[in-house]
């Protein structure tokens, strides 16, 4: 029974103390609401006031003390770091999000730094939101766009329609990052005819490993111009590319072996950059079975700086058959098998001294060399200064260069590469020491490797040729690196040895630099890819098709480990 209905039965004392107890309540709650909206404020005081201590104690930490200007700086190196994702569940914040999140004095600093907010990755950290609140603080300074992956759908090309095209302009680094050709195809319409007046650095990637049927058309960017565009990096498909004055052109490994691009294509990109192209870096898959070129070979004469691997000639490609590099300073070959090697040995020694003689570098990484290489090739690259060379792969090199030097003692003759004053060793394996000192008859005698490079250090010295430098560089160089320089302490020899992390050989152009531009576009792109990946193993259910890292659909079982390259 209602309280309201039980009035008319209760009598005037009861009614009397009903009453009061309902004053009483009544009184109580409206106390309570006054103490909480009295608790809240109190809070809101402690905070503020908690705030403002923090300001004050935060003015005595020597990071405090700095100018604006110059915290600004640190913002901006800042987002050079390149962290790994560790949380599956969510994207990481964009170091400059994290850094506007300390303190009213760095969002503040920030906040008033454009530059901070000149990186935009749509949509790997920053949805349309986010983009649009970079766009509104970079105040129009020029921008680095990563466009990619999982972009062909119509809200995302509507947005990149109506934001970035409009501000091509605007745009210094451009990075299409895609894993289906038909994103690149949905991509392209959209800046096909646009002009692209700052834009300076151009990556064009492309996953997509799937073979693809018939004649892929050629895709052309830009057709209204990018006259100041100097930095290219292209998978291997078919791509046209403005009239401009590039200087770096690099040819990615994807879309991969299967679906090589073809000699004609690679020559149509090559073309445009020919008159100032200066570094030339082969990776991908070339097509040139049994076919030589129509015509003369494409001529680089500003070319100063060529890599070759060993994949872009697996499909038949000659590269000296189709390009002329008169001035080349520097080769470097990588995963070259013999026959490809010895054709380019083979050209070398026919047309130098007019193609090779300003030839001052030559590298080569886990290439297969020929045991019976003889001096023809020193003779014709007898500028040479600095010589890279694998441990345990090319030790028969280092053979022709200590017999050489040994024959010109004799003989009281100049050696062969004369001018040699760099030697860098490359070690992309740990040494092997039980195989390695299986012939020696000491326990203190020095592995054959260390014992002939030592050999190579003491014959040069004798011949009145020196090294200045001697460079141990790969990913396992530390080891051999520090052995060797006690060799060379025991032996008392006297030579400045430099130990190089970088596994692989790098442009000289981007040496310099903490990272290169376009390795940082490609590690967030896979970064990305791995936590779509690793997110979506952990959250699908049973049996599902996930997303590989490159795009691939793979199946994801919970009870099973999936090793992801």
């Amino acid at each position: 029974m209602s309280p309201t209905s039980s009035h008319s039965f209760l009598d005037d004392e009861s009614q009397r103390e009903l009453d009061d107890l309902n004053k009483r309540i009544n009184a109580l709650q409206e106390r309570k609401t006054a103490l909480t909206f009295e608790a809240f404020q109190v809070h809101t005081t402690i905070r503020t006031l908690q705030s403002r201590a923090a300001h004050i104690t935060n003015k005595t930490a020597p990071v405090s003390r700095l100018p604006s200007d110059v915290l600004a700086i640190i913002f901006e190196e800042s987002r050079r770091l390149l962290i790994p994702w560790a949380n599956v569940v969510k994207r990481p914040l964009s170091p400059e999000v994290q850094l506007s999140h300390v303190s009213s004095r760095w969002r503040e600093v920030a906040l008033s730094t454009p530059a901070l907010w000149t990186t935009i990755r749509f949509p790997i950290l920053h949805k349309e939101a986010a983009a649009l609140a970079y766009l509104l603080r970079c105040n129009h300074a020029p921008l680095s766009v990563h466009i990619g992956p999982r972009v062909s759908d119509p809200d995302s090309l509507r947005f990149i329609a109506a934001q970035f095209v409009p501000r091509l302009n605007h745009i210094r680094e451009l990075t299409f990052d895609t894993d289906e050709r038909q994103e690149l195809c949905a991509l392209f319409p959209l800046f096909a005819e646009e002009p692209a007046s700052i834009l300076r650095r151009l990556k064009i990637c492309c996953n997509d490993t799937r073979g693809a049927s018939g004649v892929v058309p050629r895709l052309d960017i830009f057709k209204a111009g990018a006259p100041l565009l100097s930095d290219v990096r292209l998978s291997a498909f078919a791509v046209g590319l403005p009239q401009c004055s590039a200087t770096t052109l690099h040819l990615e490994p994807p879309p991969g072996p299967g679906n090589p691009l073809s000699r004609l294509a690679f020559l149509d990109i090559l073309a445009p950059l020919s008159a100032t192209l200066t570094t030339l870096h082969l990776r991908g898959f070339i097509s040139g079975f049994h076919q030589e070129p129509g015509s003369a070979p494409v001529e680089l004469p500003a070319l100063k700086e060529l890599l070759v691997y060993g994949s872009t000639l697996n499909h038949g490609f000659n590269v000296f058959r189709n390009i002329s590099t008169p001035a080349i300073r520097t080769l470097s070959l990588v995963n070259v098998r013999r026959q490809g090697l010895s054709s380019i040995h083979k050209f070398i020694a026919r047309t130098s001294p007019e193609h090779f003689q300003y030839l001052h570098t030559l590298r080569y990484i886990n290439c297969d060399i020929d045991d019976d290489l003889d001096v023809y090739l020193p003779h014709a690259t007898s500028a040479l200064t600095e010589l890279a060379v694998s441990v345990k792969h090319h030790t028969h090199l280092l053979r022709l260069l200590l017999n050489s030097d040994r024959q010109a003692a004799l003989h009281g003759v100049p050696p062969l590469w004369r001018n040699l004053r760099t030697l860098s060793l490359h070690v992309s394996k740990p040494l092997d020491r039980a195989r390695d000192d299986v012939d020696s008859d000491e326990e203190d005698d020095p592995p054959p490797t260390m014992g002939l490079l030592l050999e190579v250090v003491q014959e040069r010295r004798a011949v009145g040729k020196p090294l200045d430098l001697l460079r141990i560089e790969g990913p396992h160089a530390r080891s051999f690196y520090e052995e060797f320089t006690t060799l060379l302490m025991k032996t008392h020899e006297h030579l400045h040895t430099e130990l190089f992390s970088a596994s692989l050989p790098s442009s000289v152009d981007v040496q310099d630099s903490e990272v290169d531009w376009a390795f940082a576009a490609h590690y967030i792109g896979n970064q990305y890819r791995l936590f779509m990946f690793k997110k979506h193993q952990q959250f699908a259910p049973h049996g599902t098709p996930a997303i590989h890292p490159r795009g691939l659909p793979v199946m994801a079982y919970p009870s099973t480990h999936t090793q992801v390259p």
